[in-house]
């Protein structure tokens, strides 16, 4: 069995190859910010009382880019168990490559810590005003703003354009682009790909050489909108609680509130084989019914059930015996004497 096991795993090693380093040491011209300011804002980076020169009109192209189909590959996140991706992988420039600790790969499943984005950066209480940031894990945002768009065309074309350019970083749900205004709001299926495509294309460019302005969308104030995405989380939360219970315990809990109700449950009929019809049907059918109430995995066995089917039928005695019991008269009061009149 050991054998059987290293032929399927290794043809997926040769496939996957290594990761390319995407740039190299000092291939990146870092420019040193100019200080306009006393103190510098860590949680807006940039320098107080500087807003007019960082304003979002100053800032320039980004020098490197990613290609998903070029620069994925296996690194050593593969044999660590890390499961976080690389931030510098996703903006186009790590230059470690195969040696990096994180990953070079899309996030294709949910991290188990909601707190955290794909990158192992912690996540805030609350979002900035600019919505920038690595945003907050009050509530699950899936949806990107991006601005400074330039139209060349119709609402499709720009649409068109909008959707090649970031479905490259996930399944997109929903697509809207206003025209005439360059913004579009783009809602992928998952959150973990809106928080790689945010860092992907930040200062990034579509086909008319601007420079893109993305950031987290605010919440939607449609109605409509709003009961989708409440159903959806409700689904969402169904679909995982029934992935981590028991169903014997849900099959026990459902039979125990059918008996308190007075609700005669059909027993489940098992498949038969028709070689096992003639010493099943010679068994008594009391016994044939213990034995299919005690089937194998079953928490509460058949004489647990008839206790519980004994005690709802006493119950329900109880309840319509006192029913039909008439209510006692008031006694009438007689020989009542008062000294005073």
């Amino acid at each position: 069995m050991s054998s059987t096991e290293v032929s399927v795993v290794e043809p997926s090693r040769k496939k996957l190859r290594p990761a390319r380093k995407q740039v190299l040491p000092g291939q990146v011209d870092k420019k040193q910010e100019v200080q306009t300011g006393k103190e510098y804002n860590i949680w807006y980076n940039k320098w107080a009382g500087g807003d007019r020169e960082d304003s979002y009109s100053n800032k320039v192209k980004s020098q490197t880019r990613c290609n998903v189909a070029r620069d994925s590959g296996y690194t050593r996140a593969q044999t660590t168990g890390m499961r976080y991706c690389c931030l510098f992988f996703a903006r186009g420039c790590c230059p470690y490559g195969y040696e990096c600790e994180y990953l070079h790969v899309l996030p294709t499943e949910q991290l188990p810590d909601t707190s955290k984005d794909c990158f192992t950066r912690e996540k805030f209480s609350d979002y900035r005003d600019d919505m920038g940031g690595v945003g907050s894990f009050t509530r699950e945002n899936r949806t990107l703003y991006i601005g400074r768009i330039k139209e060349t065309g119709p609402g499709e074309e720009t649409e068109e354009i909008v959707s090649r350019h970031f479905r490259e970083w996930g399944t997109i749900d929903r697509l809207r682009v206003l025209q005439h205004r360059g913004v579009a709001f783009v809602t992928y299926v998952h959150e973990y790909s809106a928080q790689f495509a945010k860092e992907s294309m930040a200062c990034q460019s579509l086909d008319n050489d601007e420079i893109l302005n993305v950031r987290w969308a605010t919440e939607d104030p449609n109605p409509t909108t709003k009961v989708i995405e409440k159903r959806r989380l409700e689904e969402l939360g169904q679909e995982a609680i029934a992935g981590k219970v028991d169903e014997r315990i849900v099959d026990a809990v459902r039979q125990i509130r059918a008996l308190e109700e007075g609700v005669v449950l059909e027993p489940e009929q098992p498949e038969f084989s028709v070689e096992d019809d003639d010493d099943e049907m010679a068994e008594p059918p009391a016994k044939r019914q213990r034995l299919e109430n005690d089937r194998p995995g079953a928490l509460l066995s058949s004489d647990t059930l008839a206790g519980l089917r004994y005690l709802a039928e006493a119950r329900q005695k109880q309840a319509a015996a006192a029913k039909a019991k008439p209510a006692a008269k008031p006694a009438l009061l007689a020989g009542y004497g008062s000294d005073s009149d």
